[in-house]
């Protein structure tokens, strides 16, 4: 029997503990979000935040949403979806017509669940910031601005629901999306809020930041997805559970994944979007 190739050994940043770890609230403090957003600590997990009814309709507006996406069939795409991709898009034109097309959709997902729901809490952030001087908008190209929001539900499908990759650079270095103010962030963030999971399902970290050479020794372009297993064994890892409810932000740069479901046929349903300081008074959000 051939031996097996040894694993790709990843270089890249690795930070020390006190910044890679997750601060965890029964409560949004958004002090503590404004930490990660400014590269302070790599996560926070705010708990129970979306009531169970809040959490439960939008479920509901995203599985009879118009432009909900199916996987189609003999591909290996686990996820319902609504909104527009961003790296996953043919180029930035497509990406911010896609955008204003399904905006109102978007927004639809969070009918019937008054001040309760992601926007409200951003309506809310966007205030707090502008108290310290701080703007908080959509990204913008050319006066087109960005979608706001998109909404995922998962089944399983092998070892990962969602194999591990990072975002950050692979976004900064994608050459269809040249000119977008996003690739010039500082410190790119993800957002998730959890209306649906059950045992499972986890958000899983690991401490190190991939550099361009460890992607093309792997063979990947802009798009990184499916670091293999092995060549992250010799980082630390956290594992984060994400209940119906939570929202996490975290730093996403490093290579992450989510966990298997203990269940098969159940669905981990939640609302994405990402974040970043382009500079000292200015936060932009797009998805």
């Amino acid at each position: 029997m051939a031996d097996r190739p040894a694993p790709v050994r990843l270089t890249g940043d690795v930070h020390p503990d006190d910044y890679f770890r997750f601060v965890e609230r029964d409560e949004i403090d958004w002090e503590v979000w404004t930490d990660v957003l400014r590269g302070k600590v790599a996560g926070a997990a705010f708990r129970g935040v979306l009531a169970p009814d809040v959490c439960e309709q939008i479920r509901r507006n995203f599985w009879s949403s118009p432009v909900l996406e199916r996987p189609a069939a003999g591909t290996s795409r686990n996820g319902h979806t609504c909104g527009a991709p961003l790296l996953g898009s043919k180029g930035l034109d497509q990406y911010l017509e896609a955008a204003e097309q399904v905006r109102a959709a978007v927004d639809d997902l969070f009918a019937d669940t008054g001040d309760g729901a992601v926007p409200a809490l951003l309506d809310i952030y966007r205030e707090h910031l502008e108290r310290q001087g701080v703007r908080l908008r959509l990204a913008e190209h050319r006066g087109r601005r960005a979608g706001t929001f998109k909404m995922r539900s998962r089944e399983n499908s092998g070892p990962f629901q969602l194999a591990p990759h990072d975002d950050a650079d692979p976004l900064r270095h994608a050459p269809h999306l040249d000119g977008f103010e996003v690739q010039r962030a500082e410190h790119i963030c993800g957002a998730v809020a959890c209306v649906e999971n059950g045992p499972g399902g986890d958000l899983v970290v690991w401490n190190i930041s991939p550099d361009l050479e460890s992607r093309r020794a792997l063979g990947f372009g802009y798009d990184s997805k499916g670091y293999p297993v092995e060549s992250l064994d010799a980082f630390p890892k956290l594992t984060v559970p994400v209940g119906a409810g939570d929202i996490i932000v975290f730093d996403v740069s490093k290579v992450h994944a989510v966990g298997r479901k203990e269940q098969d046929g159940t669905y981990r349903s939640t609302i994405q979007w990402n974040m970043s300081f382009l500079d000292a008074t200015t936060v932009l959000q797009w998805s």
